[in-house]
Parts: C-alpha cells; structure tokens; sequence
C-alpha cells in the first residue's frame, strides 16, 4: 500500500508538473489557416504559393456596402469617409473603390481624369457603370451596391477595420468577408473552447457524477484530474513544436470528457467496496480490480486516435498524437495520483443520487429482445442511407447561417453572382505582343463558356476600358504608371475567374474545366490557384483515410483485446459494438443532414476508441464472476452514468460558435449512447449463446 510520504512526494510532483506545463501553455500558437490542413507538397498548396510569389502574399478584406444610391453625395462622403481613415489603420496595404475610377490615357503622358473629388461624385461619374472595369467588379448595375476589397498583411488589424466601417456606415447595410474575416472568426471561436469551455465541461460533469457517486468530493476530484491531463497535453504539444488548429482545438475536450471518465469507473468502485471494507484494504482493491481495465481503455482509446497518423492530413495527425497523449497520461493520474489523493481524501460509501436500477433477468431479457431487433433493422437500411451522406462542403459551412460572414458572402453572390475568385496564371518568357491581346481574349471567351463561371476580369478589362494596348500597359505597369498589379506583374498575367459556388465538389469540376482549356495554351506555362482548391483538396483527403483510418482502428484494437483476454472469441465480442457503433454513425449523419468534413470525419475514430471501453469493463468484470449477466449488473450504472456523463458533455458542442462543431458534438453524444446501449445488449446475448468460458 502507498504510504503517506509517497503519496505527498506523487501529489507534489504532479502539481509541480502541471504548473510547468501550464506555463508551456502561455507559448501556444494558434493557426486558422486552411492551407495547413493539407500536406506541405500538396498542388493546391504549391500553386497558392507560386501566386502569391508573384502578386503578393497580401490577404483581402471584401466589404459589402448596400444603399439607396452610391451617388448621391451623403452616401458618397460616408464611403469617402471610410476609405480615408483605413489608410490609417495597421497592416491596409491598399483598397480598390469605385471612387477611384478615371479615365486615364498615355497619349502625351499619363493622363488621369477622376470620375469622383474628395468623395462627391462629377456630372459624369455614371459613366462607370458601363465600365467593365468596375461594372460587377466594384459596384452593381444599379449604382446601389459597392465592394470595397481591401489588401491587408497577416498582422493587419482586422477589428479595426470593422470598427472604422461601422462608425463609417452607421444605418447602412454592410457586411464584411474575405480570409481575414475568415480567420478572425476561427481564432476567436477556436479561442473560446479552450478558455470557455473546459470549465463548462467541468461543471457539467460533476453534476452528473455527482447524481451518480452521491458525493461532492468524489465528482470533483476525477474532474479536476482530466484538466490537469488536458493541462498536461497542450504543454507537451508546445514544447514539442505542436500548434493549436482548428482540429486540434478540440484536444482538450475530448481528455476532459474521455480521461473523467477513467476517474468516474475507480471511484466507483472503490465506493463499493468501501461498503464492506476499511479504507486501506478497500483502496488496495480497488487499484488492483481497476489497473487493468482502466490502462486497456485508455491503450485502446489511444489507439483510436493514432490511427489518425495513416492520415496524409497533418491537422489530424496532430489531433491523434496530442489526443492519445492525453489519455494515456489521464491513464497514469487515475491509477497513480489518484490513489495518493484517496490516502488522504476518504471517499465513504454513501446513498448514490443516480441509483440506475437493473431491471429483472426476465424484463432485462426482454427488452434486449426489442433492441436486438430494433439494431438488426437500423443495420439492414443503414447501407441505404449511408449512401446519401453529404460528401460536399466548403469554407462557409464551418459557420451558421446567421453569421455575418455568411451574409457576405450570400450578399456578394446575389449581387455580382460570384463569391471567391478562381485565378490562372499565365507566365510568358517575353514581353507580352498584340497577338498576345487575341490569344488572350480567345482564352478569356473559352472560360466565360463555362457552366460554373459568371465572368473573367483581367488585364484586358483595363486594355479595353482605356483603349490601351497590351504591350503598352506592359510597359506601363512596368514603369508603375498603371497600378495593375492585379492583373500584371512583370512578365506574368492573371485572370480572375468568378464563380458562384465555393463548395468542394464545384470547386474541383471547374478546376478540371479550366486545366483542360489550358492545355490548349502550353505556350504561357499556365496553371491554376485558389483558397476554393484548398478546400477541395481537404475534402478529397477526408474520403481518402476514412476507410483506412477506420481498418487500421479495428485491427489494431482486436489484437490488443485478443493479447490481454487472451480469447480470440472475447476479442471478437468485443469489437463488434464499437464496429456497429461507427456504422450507425453514418446512418445518423445521413438521417441528421450533416455533413462528411473535416470536423465530422474524425467521429469515426474518436467512437472507436471510446465505446471500446464499455466492452473492456464488462468482460472484464465477466472475467471475474464467470457470469455476464451478473457482470453487466455490476457495471451497468458506472458505464450509463459515464455514457451520460459523455453524451451531455459532447451535447454542449451544439452551442459553440461555430456550426463545424455542432454537428461534432451531435454525432459523437449520439455516438456513445449507441455504443452503451449495443454493448450492454450484444455482448451478454452472444456470450450466454456461445457459452464462452474466460480461456476460450
């Protein structure tokens, strides 16, 4: 037995390391940037990269301002106003207005006639509305709508620049997007389940253990032991060079949610014994009767989760590697500090709150009967709906639909019947020729014919709106007489191709159409670039490495179980739960309307590694008393409490601000409840039918 000196040297060396890891903490990065999910050598990647070498690695703010007439001098003045003071504001590079619309020729020099002077519009300024240029580009046809996109570096100040344009536009309509709004959002909701929401978690699960174990002390302690776990595991992910993303923001909140549980299952039993034995003997017991379940349950959950390592998508193998840290390291606090905190806080035996009553062996029969049938008729349709799962999703479903963001970005394609830009980029060894303009324009036709593009904006929008040349705008651009640099630098043109649709599925159709137009243009060494084909490759990625993610789970977990039962019948029983259980999952995403997508595709391995755990303490349990369905009475109020425990905590995903994660939540509180109810079901109906022994 531990004695007293021992255990205070374990509780202060635990305290001492999670201060030192809380301070690792202070370090921690987060990054809400799309392109990390995909691997470094991704095309997608490259070519955003190739881009931005080219024409800036600056980021635009798209603002969206509606009124009753962008003409008239009090909307005109408040629109001047605003883009005056964002010269002012931290990281603007530049903005693009229509404001700043002229007339411009180069006979005799340049010459620069604006449409606009300090904001109030001239007799002629609605010239611009037959202006390519600027027509469906910077404002509608209407002369009611403007977009303002503004280019901003990394560290711009994004609020600031929100503020400026509510104080700007008060009692207008305005929205703002772009990928800096973007990633504004992200960083702040990332922010909020790592702050907020542990300490949510926290209460909640001490309520319901509270109900269960019918103590304050003994709720509390395996609660406080999972945050100091997740404490633990964001330390050692910034040590090691890990950053928070938006995937591995969740981290935290599976150790809390998973590692409590561990806690809930030790002090259970030990209030048990506690009933009929003293404090010493009754701890002794309890470690010995726990060690092996709770160790299995956390090995196999790990495991689980560093099935995310076959994954080419690096935001989930960092996921899998913190995750499967977190548990084993809950794994060591329960059967180790917990014990040295049990020597000095007694937890009696007392009335639980959440008694949890077996039924009779006779109505227990029963209704194992009606759920098998119940599962058995899920199982036969579930294929059906498998098959209707939403595999399609894009940047704006990480958002719910009452987000500014999104009504920007429905805004922006209601008016200009674009969203996001697609970009080709054409690189010439030479200057650009007259016969260059054809070829151009022949290109710029082929595009405009695809079914998923509303137009091309490009260098020859400029050429023809200002009568110029192409290879004197070249010479121009080059001599910065012309702030081209959109559209032109050096010996490099790009076009922006709009489109309507940003989903992954019309993202990849369309860069299929545009490369294969291309391949008729080998002469420019062309290529394609988007933040649209991030997404889509994202999503490729994801249906890629489920099936593989969910095999290596299974077989990995079935050969740990087949080790330590030392029972290939055992093992099998055991799985198959967990196996139904991911099943169902998908038929639950299909029957709830949620998407397959980057937050939604780790359920699968997440429920493997966590509904396993229910099997372990039953046969375990069964091990022990040669009877599984005295077995199953025993742990029936532990794992329903736990399972309770889980699914209210994952539950409380569904008020996070952002919608990516709802449907998280939702899945995985569905989830473990399948996998309590299919395990407490299948497992003794099989065993009592197969009449296995513990050797067999």
């Amino acid at each position: 037995m531990i004695n007293r000196r021992i255990s205070i040297f374990i509780i202060a060396l635990f305290a001492v390391v999670t201060v030192v890891m809380g301070l690792f903490i202070l370090r921690v990065e987060i990054n809400v940037s799309s392109e990390f999910l995909l691997p470094e050598k991704s095309p997608s990647r490259e070519n955003m990269r190739m881009m931005e070498d080219l024409f800036g690695r600056e980021k635009q703010i798209i603002i969206v301002v509606k009124t009753d007439g962008l003409f008239e001098e009090e909307n005109s003045l408040r629109i001047y106003d605003f883009l005056q003071k964002l010269s002012m504001i931290e990281g603007v590079v530049s903005y693009n207005s229509y404001q700043d619309a002229a007339k411009v020729s180069l006979i005799g020099g340049t010459n620069v006639e604006p449409y606009f002077e300090n904001g109030v519009a001239k007799e002629n300024a609605r010239e611009i509305l037959q202006n390519p240029l600027y027509l469906d580009n910077l404002l509608d046809e209407n002369g009611e709508v403007a977009l303002i996109p503004i280019n901003v570096t990394e560290n711009a100040d994004v609020n600031a620049i929100l503020e400026t344009a509510g104080e700007s536009f008060e009692g207008m309509e305005f929205y703002a997007s772009g990928e800096p709004i973007i990633d504004e959002e992200l960083y702040g909701s990332i922010l909020s389940l790592l702050v907020v929401y542990p300490p949510i978690l926290f209460g909640l699960i001490c309520f319901i253990y509270f109900l269960r174990l019918g103590s304050v002390r003994a709720a509390i302690i395996p609660s406080i032991l999972s945050i100091v776990a997740a404490v633990w595991t964001y330390g050692f992910g910034v040590m090691i060079g890990l950053n928070i993303n938006i995937l591995t923001s969740t981290a935290g909140l599976f150790i809390i949610i998973i590692s409590s549980s561990y806690g809930l299952h030790f002090i259970d039993r030990y209030i048990t014994n506690r009933r009929f034995l003293e404090r010493s003997t009754a701890l002794k017991r309890t470690v010995r009767e726990e060690m092996i379940p709770v160790f299995l349950s956390a090995l196999t959950t790990a495991v689980g989760f560093l099935t995310f390592l076959v994954s080419s998508l690096e935001a989930f193998r960092q996921l899998g590697i913190m995750v499967s840290l977190g548990i084993m390291v809950s794994s060591v606090l329960v059967l180790i500090a917990l014990p040295a905190v049990l020597v000095f806080v007694d937890l009696p035996a007392v009335k639980r709150k959440l008694r949890l009553r077996a039924p009779t062996r006779e109505v227990a029969k029963n209704i194992d009967t009606v759920v098998l049938v119940v599962i058995l008729v899920f199982a036969v349709v579930s294929p059906f709906l498998i098959s209707k799962i939403d595999r399609n999703f894009d940047q704006y479903d990480y958002f719910k639909k009452s987000s500014s963001i999104v009504k920007s970005a429905e805004t922006i394609k209601e008016e200009f019947g674009w969203n996001m830009p697609f970009y080709v980029i054409l690189n010439k060894n030479g200057l650009f020729t007259g016969a260059d303009a054809s070829v151009l324009s022949k290109l710029i036709v082929e595009i405009n014919e695809l079914e998923e593009v509303r137009g091309v904006s490009s260098i020859m929008d400029v050429s023809s709106a200002f009568g110029i040349p192409l290879p004197i705008l070249q010479i121009a651009a080059r001599n910065g007489d012309l702030p081209v640099e959109q559209y032109m630098v050096g010996n490099s043109i790009r076009l922006l191709v709009k489109t309507p649709n940003t989903d992954a599925v019309n993202s990849q159709r369309l860069e299929n159409d545009l490369k294969e137009i291309l391949e008729d243009y080998p002469q420019y060494s062309p290529y394609v670039a988007s933040p649209l084909l991030i997404i889509s490759g994202v999503n490729n990625e994801i249906l890629g490495s489920q099936v593989t993610t969910i095999i290596w789970a299974l077989v990995v977990i079935t050969l740990l179980l087949i080790i330590v039962f030392r029972s290939f019948k055992l093992a099998l029983v055991s799985v198959l739960p967990i196996a139904l259980s991911v099943f169902f999952n998908f038929s639950y995403m299909s029957i709830l309307g949620i998407k397959l997508e980057i937050s939604t595709a780790i359920v699968a391995g997440v429920l493997l590694g966590m509904t396993i755990d229910y099997a372990i303490h039953l046969i375990n349990r069964f091990m022990d008393t040669k009877d599984i369905y005295r077995a199953r009475e025993e742990v029936r109020p532990a794992i329903l409490s736990n399972t309770i425990a889980l699914a209210v905590g994952f539950a409380s995903l569904l008020f996070a601000p952002l919608r990516l994660f709802s449907g998280l939540g939702l899945l995985l509180a569905i989830g473990m409840l399948t996998g309590a109810i299919v395990t407490l079901t299948i497992i003794p109906k099989i065993v009592s039918k197969w009449k296995m022994s513990t050797h067999s």
